[in-house]
């Protein structure tokens, strides 16, 4: 299966079903099943870089540490055209610079228990 590896809290909003889209500055012509890695970046180290509407969010969410499986369905550009498609709490948990891309994921699905895995950069292949 594939994999993308995130930061935390970033990860655990997908878990959760909070956000849809995963940002990055790459496309992929990839399409099915994806793991979501959450990386082991200490989480006080990306708080300051969040917005305060996604500090609220995560406050709000968040209770555990997870990891999930789901389907990457789509790779948008990020164009003004599609920024006028996708809701607030959505556009505050990525980076929605234009000429990037959105990764959209659908039914995601948290797993009962993490599953220790060594992550990586890029898109890579997971022995589920």
């Amino acid at each position: 299966m594939k994999a993308i590896t995130i930061w935390q809290p970033w990860a655990e909003f997908i878990a959760a079903g909070v956000k849809h889209n995963e940002t990055r500055s790459w496309a992929t012509k990839y399409r099915g099943p994806i793991a979501i890695h959450a990386a082991v970046k200490p989480i006080r180290q990306v708080v300051p870089l969040l917005s305060e509407k996604a500090f609220g969010l995560m406050v709000e969410k968040l209770e555990k540490a997870s990891m999930a499986n789901g389907e990457l369905v789509a790779c948008h550009l990020i164009t003004e055209e599609y920024l006028s498609t996708l809701l607030d709490t959505e556009k505050a948990l990525g980076d929605y610079s234009l000429g990037r891309y959105a990764w959209e994921l659908r039914n995601v699905k948290e797993l009962p228990e993490p599953i220790k895995a060594k992550g990586q950069q890029g898109l890579w292949s997971w022995e589920a």
